[in-house]
């Protein structure tokens, strides 16, 4: 029963040839020119897609390669930048300690004529004092009429002697 069917029957073959030939031409006269149109377009547009993938990928790479040099471009400049941050900053630091020791030099030379002045007057007034003490001394023991212009004159004339004889001694 199922041998009919696989046993090859010549009027079979040449309808089977005959369509086949009939659909090769139907193909080849309505669809085989649009398919390979088809074909090709899509062969045309890989091809594009190709180049233009190709061109992009030459773009990124140049543009990766001017951003690589714009960074070491941007790092020598923060370099520099820093470098000469640090240069000002000693700058600074150097008139800042300069100014600094000036004005200490300055009041050290204010202090020490201050001393100076405050040793002169704290030594006149001891003059004074001893002069007065002197005279009130002298007037004790004398006790003569000599008035109290003479008696400064004379203290004062001492001590004015007074260092000569202690360099003398």
């Amino acid at each position: 029963m199922g041998s009919e069917l696989v046993q090859p029957e010549i009027g079979l073959i040449v309808w089977t040839i005959v369509t086949f030939i009939a659909l090769a031409w139907v193909l080849k006269r309505f669809a085989w020119k649009p398919i390979l149109a088809i074909i090709d377009a899509r062969d045309k547009a890989i091809q594009e897609a190709l180049e233009e993938s190709k061109k992009a990928r030459e773009a990124a790479d140049e543009a990766l390669a001017r951003n690589r040099e714009l960074q070491a471009q941007a790092r020598g400049d923060a370099a520099r930048i820093v470098a000469e941050g640090q240069k000002e900053a000693e700058r600074m630091r150097s008139e800042i300690l300069a100014k600094a020791k000036a004005e200490s030099s300055v009041a050290i030379e204010q202090g020490r004529r201050q001393i100076e002045y405050e040793t002169k007057q704290a030594v006149a007034e001891l003059k004074g004092t001893v002069v007065q003490v002197a005279l009130d001394a002298a007037g004790k023991l004398i006790q003569t009429s000599l008035d109290e212009a003479k008696h400064r004159r004379l203290v004062e004339e001492y001590l004015e002697k007074l260092p000569d004889l202690k360099q003398t001694h």
